[in-house]
């Protein structure tokens, strides 16, 4: 199976969120989101989430390496979603959903309360500019989203090369009273050997980078 066998389903008139080849679309610059209904229970079990899947080699690892636990690969780009795509039926990995859409939209319109048990957030774009920083992904109202979508005693857990990301993913954890963090004090690790390996993880290791690992539990309050 190649990456060219999925083809986007519809043209920018007729756009919708629509399940198709095992692949969850979520349209761009769609403004219905609340009217799609999950009639085929992809949510109605506990899940596993990474967003910014990138080319999916972290997720489908960790996806085949737990056969029994179900997961769920969120990329924005549909490129890259091609390649997990090809991937996943190549590796016949069958206990994975692939949404194609962006992140934040999909955790506040698709996903109900509670139903994750762990979320993962590897390498994000850091938009390190400044003036662009209002672009990064770990923001107040994005972890409020996964505070709502965690259960209680789940986890949130972070990977970036980048310092300054870094400080201020730690920062708008802390500042919510959902979430504290598993590491002590700078709460954040530069090794975990286990973690799993991506595209960008390989990218940035063989220019010298830095690691950041960080993990929150929600509370359970």
């Amino acid at each position: 199976m190649r990456p060219k066998n999925l083809k986007f389903p519809f043209t920018w008139d007729n756009r919708k969120p629509i399940v198709h080849e095992g692949v969850l679309i979520v349209p761009h610059y769609y403004t219905s989101h609340g009217e799609w209904k999950d009639e085929l229970g992809l949510f109605s079990k506990e899940v596993c989430i990474e967003f910014c899947s990138g080319n999916g080699d972290w997720v489908l690892e960790k996806a085949a390496q737990n056969p029994s636990q179900y997961w769920v690969a969120v990329e924005m780009q549909f490129e890259r979603v091609q390649k997990i795509w090809s991937k996943m039926h190549n590796q016949k990995v069958s206990n994975l959903l692939i949404v194609s859409g962006k992140a934040q939209e999909f955790a506040r319109y698709y996903l109900p309360d509670g139903c994750a048990r762990e979320i993962y957030v590897n390498f994000p774009d850091p938009w390190p500019k400044e003036r662009h920083a209002k672009h990064r992904l770990i923001q107040k109202e994005f972890v409020d989203e996964l505070a709502r979508i965690v259960r209680g005693g789940g986890k949130a857990t972070y990977a970036t090369d980048d310092p300054t990301y870094s400080a201020q993913m730690i920062a708008e954890m802390r500042a919510s009273p959902k979430w504290s963090p598993d590491f002590n004090d700078p709460f954040y690790i530069k090794e975990w050997e286990s973690y799993g390996d991506s595209w960008f993880k390989n990218l940035w290791a063989g220019k010298g980078r830095d690691f950041f690992y960080m993990q929150f539990t929600r509370q359970l309050c």
